[in-house]
Parts: structure tokens; C-alpha cells; sequence
């Protein structure tokens, strides 16, 4: 069983609630697409968004009742919450491989697949990702996506790995020392230094989808790093035709 986690922003912080639900909408619909039925989704969020034909029943909303955030630290804080929410569910069911992805990024439809056919790891990293640009008709290759996008890393998570308890508000920062808290870059050489070193994951596993107007990725200030926007610059863009059918982007017009 691979389990994904995702935070989803409140409508009152949104530059554009519309396009925040569309993005949502279009990540679950890649997750769910999977080759591999045996996966669940646990979704934290304030409000559930209306879907035209309801949600997949593999699909779990956790409630998040907690003030609204009102500033772009609050925001991140909010967000540190709802991984919090994300884990107790996931020590409430045992653990296992989990997935966190942010509300607006892609996932390749082999991923449980290949993850569920792997038992034994401890998680798994991929070495390229993809980065898509709105707007544009291509995505380009990225080294060691994990260390640019929140939606890349897979983690066998133990029960003790877990919060038994939510933090008492969003404020308090007594669960930042979960693996699930900790920041993307962080977790592949803090697995390391566990002697839990996550294994290769053989194909990109993330579109990491730019320009949205709502990233969560862009909430810490996550821009592209000199050498991230020259590595870009060089790649020759990959038809959006190649990887539509594996990250759901049939319809998607940039």
C-alpha cells in the first residue's frame, strides 16, 4: 500500500480560488490514475471543493479546524499543520510508504506500481524529475528533483516515525522534528544519517508544475537557484504529447 499525502491551501488565502481547485483537482486526478489500484489519498484541508462526478473512494479529507492563516509565515505554518494531521492518520493506519504532494504538482501513474512491487525499502528518491513551466508546451529534466519540489520523496514510515497527537495550534513547533515536518531538501541525507538510506526510484516520478499563481513550493521563497535556471536553460524541452498519458496532462494547455 502506497499512501499520498496532501496539504490543500484555504480558500480565504488564495490568490484565486478557482484555479487553486482546478490544480487540485488535476493532482488528484494524476495520482489517481495509477497502474496500481492499491494506493489511498489522505487530503488536509479546510474546505472540500466541489468535484463534478464526487471524489475517488480512495480519496480521505481530514479536517482542519484551525484559524485561517493571514500571512505568508502563517501560511507555512498552516501547512506544517495539515503534514501533522497527514501523519497521525497515517500512525492511526499503521504507516507505510507515503508520498507527500503538493496540491498543484503532477505524478507519474507508475509510481505504486513500482513502489508496492519494492516492500522492504526505505523509501525511494528519484535522481530526474520535471519541471513545467505554465504556459509553455514543453517539461525539462531536472536533477535531484527533491531539492526544488515538495511532491518527490517516498518514505517507509514506522509507527514511531508518526505523531500520535497534533501539535497544540499551528504555531507550536514541537512536531518540526518528524521526518514528515522536516523541509524537502532535509530528507534524503537525514534518511542517510538514520542508516535508512532511500533507494533510487528509477523514472521521474513528479511533473513540479511553476507559475500556478498558488505554489505551495513557492511559499518559502522557492526560486531557482542560479545553476537551477542555467540547468533548465540548456535542456531541450520534452514535447507536454511525451508525458501526457503517464502525468495526466491530456488536456493541458500550459
Amino acid at each position: 500500500m502506497l499512501y499520498f499525502g496532501v496539504t490543500l491551501r484555504c480558500k480565504a488565502v488564495a490568490k484565486n480560488w478557482e484555479h487553486v481547485v482546478r490544480d487540485f483537482h488535476r493532482t488528484l486526478r494524476s495520482i489517481c490514475a495509477q497502474t496500481d489500484p492499491d494506493f489511498r489519498v489522505l487530503v488536509a484541508c479546510h474546505e472540500i471543493p466541489d468535484m463534478e462526478g464526487g471524489y475517488d473512494p480512495r480519496v480521505e479529507f481530514l479536517p482542519a479546524d484551525i484559524p485561517f492563516p493571514t500571512s505568508a509565515h502563517e501560511m507555512m505554518q498552516d501547512k506544517g499543520y495539515k503534514l501533522s494531521m497527514i501523519g497521525k492518520r497515517l500512525r492511526e493506519l499503521g504507516g507505510g510508504y507515503t508520498m507527500i504532494v503538493d496540491a498543484d504538482d503532477l505524478i507519474s501513474n507508475r509510481v505504486a506500481e513500482y513502489v508496492n512491487a519494492h516492500p522492504g525499502q526505505n523509501g525511494f528518491a528519484p535522481k530526474y524529475g520535471y519541471v513545467h513551466v505554465m504556459g509553455e508546451k514543453v517539461v525539462r529534466r531536472t536533477l535531484h528533483p527533491d531539492q526544488i519540489c515538495g511532491s518527490c520523496i517516498i518514505v517507509n514510515y514506522t509507527v514511531d516515525d508518526l505523531p500520535a497527537e497534533l501539535p497544540a495550534s499551528p504555531k507550536d513547533e514541537s512536531a518540526k522534528g518528524y521526518i514528515l515536518r522536516k523541509a524537502h531538501p532535509t530528507i534524503r541525507p537525514h534518511m542517510a544519517s538514520l542508516g535508512r538510506p532511500l533507494a533510487l526510484l528509477p523514472f521521474p516520478a513528479t511533473v513540479y508544475i511553476r507559475g500556478t499563481g498558488d505554489n505551495h513550493s513557492m511559499l518559502g521563497g522557492g526560486q531557482l537557484g542560479i545553476k537551477r535556471r542555467l540547468e533548465q536553460l540548456l535542456r531541450r524541452g520534452i514535447p507536454l504529447k511525451k508525458v501526457a498519458t503517464e502525468f495526466g496532462m491530456e488536456d493541458f494547455r500550459g
